[in-house]
């Protein structure tokens, strides 16, 4: 008989998925700030979206998508799909990784995600999305979750039922991004919706979105309950945001110095040693397009960096500015920590 899923650790702190943000080299140069805090910080990170059908046809770069190194026991694999009958044997091609888990992607709202029935485009289709559940739950023994947004429209009962369908399905926790389907990042998410699925649902319930420094994380806790809280564009701006969390419980005057350079120079060879060289300009311009806004002038490096070449342009750009503003260099940060 295989053993239950293994639990959400208490106050879980998982990465989101996030395309051409959430692999492996991210996850290793958050890993490398664990020491920091003194304890694993990051529960669970989540893989880049990837398609089931893709992954059954074998189609070039999957492995990279689902690689779940070198942690596999903190890597939920997320999966699109279209057609359910793509699902099963997506995933049996990862069950010998030996990942925390599985999730099933509710919540995209990418225009040709919707387009093609995928993402979000499930929670129109309440019955459809328990039966993909149901699907996934014969076949997969791990932790089996799923990400959502609140909907098309703003119905708190829809949501309410929507959820309850993938509980009785099989489920075994949910993140819900509290936004709508059609407001992408864009205002306040509804956090009084994840706690009162929290409250009312029969299973461990995650909040996503709007957790930028400490007190953001206290307040999330305290007016919402969830069990866990993902993050997700902060953790490419600052990829110490979670041993900075996990520090601060322990001690409220827990402070981090950040060699900004050595962690810009340390994520360029993890993109390197961990990803395809055609993945090599993409994923490192993605991430410094969020990581420059850690630097006095933080339009001028990103232009440069967002137009470099390749790889060593990069690196030379980031140490010319250094040589140039070297109090840019190294940063403290605790509670009182944001930027912009």
């Amino acid at each position: 008989m295989n053993a239950p899923p293994a639990a959400l650790p208490p106050r879980a702190l998982l990465l989101a998925p996030m395309v051409e943000l959430s692999h492996r080299a991210l996850r290793e140069l958050i890993y490398g700030f664990d020491e920091g805090a003194g304890t694993p910080c990051l529960d669970l990170a989540f893989t880049e979206m990837a398609s089931a059908a893709a992954v059954v046809a074998r189609t070039r770069f999957d492995e990279w998508y689902l690689d779940a190194g070198p942690e596999p026991g903190r890597v939920v694999h997320q999966f699109y799909t279209v057609k359910p009958e793509s699902l099963p044997p997506a995933l049996e091609l990862v069950a010998g990784q030996g990942a925390f888990g599985v999730d099933l992607n509710f919540g995209c709202a990418a225009p040709q995600i919707l387009r093609s029935g995928g993402g979000a485009a499930w929670m129109r289709e309440p019955g459809r999305a328990a039966d993909l559940v149901r699907l996934a739950r014969g076949v997969w023994p791990a932790s089996l979750s799923a990400k959502l947004r609140i909907g098309a429209e703003d119905d708190y009962d829809r949501l309410k039922d929507f959820c309850l369908g993938l509980v009785e399905a099989g489920l075994d926790f949910l993140t819900l991004h509290p936004r709508l389907e059609g407001q992408k990042f864009k205002g306040a998410g509804k956090w009084d919706y994840v706690a009162r699925l929290a409250a009312e649902l029969p299973l461990p319930v995650v909040g996503n979105g709007d957790v930028r420094t400490w007190a953001d994380y206290e307040r999330r806790h305290a007016e919402a309950g969830p069990a866990g809280i993902m993050i997700g564009r902060e953790a490419a701006r600052r990829p110490w945001i979670f041993a900075l969390l996990r520090g601060l419980e322990a001690d409220p005057a827990f402070e981090l110095r950040v060699d900004l350079g050595a962690v810009a120079l340390r994520y360029l060879e993890l993109v390197e040693k961990a990803l395809p060289p055609e993945f090599h300009e993409s994923r490192a311009k993605r991430f410094f397009f969020y990581f420059a806004d850690n630097f006095s002038f933080a339009h001028h490096l990103r232009w440069k960096l967002q137009n470099a070449p390749d790889l060593a342009a990069m690196r030379g750009i980031i140490g010319d500015y250094l040589r140039e503003v070297p109090a840019d260099r190294f940063r403290i940060e605790g509670k009182e920590s944001r930027i912009g």
